[in-house]
C-alpha cells in the first residue's frame, strides 16, 4: 500500500474515532482497511495445503 493511501487511511480512521466521518468516508475507510489487511495475503494462498479429514461416526 502506498504512502498516499496510508495517509488517507490514517485520516479517515481518526475522523471515525471522533465520530465525524460521513457515510461515504466510513465506506472508504472500510475499503482501505480491507486493502491494508489483505495486502500480501494473495501470494500465500498458493502455499496452503488442504489435508483430508476423517469422518467420525458417533452413536446418538
Amino acid at each position: 500500500m502506498d504512502a498516499i493511501k496510508l495517509t488517507r487511511l490514517n485520516c479517515l480512521f481518526e475522523k471515525a474515532l471522533d465520530n465525524n466521518a460521513k457515510l461515504v468516508e466510513q465506506h472508504e475507510l472500510k475499503q482501505l482497511y480491507n486493502e491494508y489487511v489483505n495486502e500480501g495475503r494473495n501470494q500465500n494462498k498458493s502455499k496452503v495445503i488442504t489435508l483430508p479429514f476423517k469422518v467420525v461416526k458417533t452413536a446418538i
